[in-house]
């Protein structure tokens, strides 16, 4: 009884080795097959993955391992299929640096308009500061034109002075005769026709009293 159980247990391991040699070399026979099949095909062992996951996962000891490894397969891409994939990532930097340089485009654009509109409002202010400084420059001119011509009509004689102021209207002869001292004042007045001295004497008090002073005693 003892001699026939150690004679049998080896028999039947070596059963059990030789049967699962021959599952996984069927397992081998069966993919080479479909690896050739598929390349037949034109697209490798990848194009018939899935039926073979289905097929060779009920296989003992490495069926689900390999179900799950041929799930896993995908095809390579092929040398046109790359250079399109290639292109289409080039295109894409393309159309972002595009963007990105369509904005700092814009960018430039607005800078250049806002430093146009403050060149154009520094020449306007230029311009009035220019025209501010020749009213100046003019007015001045005008002062001392009106300056020398008070000096010069004062000097005339009383009898000539009235003759003049009888000819100008009266702001510009009020103008020559304001400036100067009462006793001339009133010698110049006392020479001119009674109408034209009323006249005078009426615009210049109106003047003075405008410009809150008091009117000289001549034209009182």
């Amino acid at each position: 009884m003892v001699d026939e159980t150690v004679v049998t247990r080896p028999a039947s391991s070596r059963a059990g080795k030789f049967l699962r040699f021959l599952k996984v070399f069927g397992f081998l026979l069966f993919l080479a097959g479909g690896f050739f099949a598929g390349f037949a095909a034109g697209g490798g062992l990848y194009v018939l993955a899935g039926d073979l996951a289905q097929k060779v996962a009920p296989l003992p000891l490495v069926g689900e391992r390999a179900a799950e490894l041929l799930e896993s397969l995908e095809p390579p891409l092929d040398r046109f299929e790359r250079r399109e994939l290639e292109l289409r990532e080039m295109e894409t930097q393309i159309l972002a640096l595009e963007k990105e340089l369509e904005a700092e485009r814009n960018r430039l654009e607005e800078e250049k308009k806002a430093l146009a509109e403050r060149e154009k409002l520094l020449d306007l202010r230029q311009a009035e500061l220019k025209q501010a400084e020749e009213a100046i420059e003019k007015e001045k001119d005008q002062s001392d034109l009106y300056g020398k011509m008070v000096e010069s009509f004062g000097q005339v004689s009383a009898n000539q002075a009235s003759k003049i102021l009888v000819l100008l209207p009266a702001p510009e002869a009020a103008a020559l005769l304001g400036p100067l001292g009462a006793e001339q004042r009133a010698d110049i007045l006392s020479k001119m026709p009674p109408e034209a001295a009323a006249r005078l004497m009426r615009y210049l008090r109106l003047e003075w009293e405008r410009a809150g002073e008091k009117s000289p005693e001549t034209l009182q």
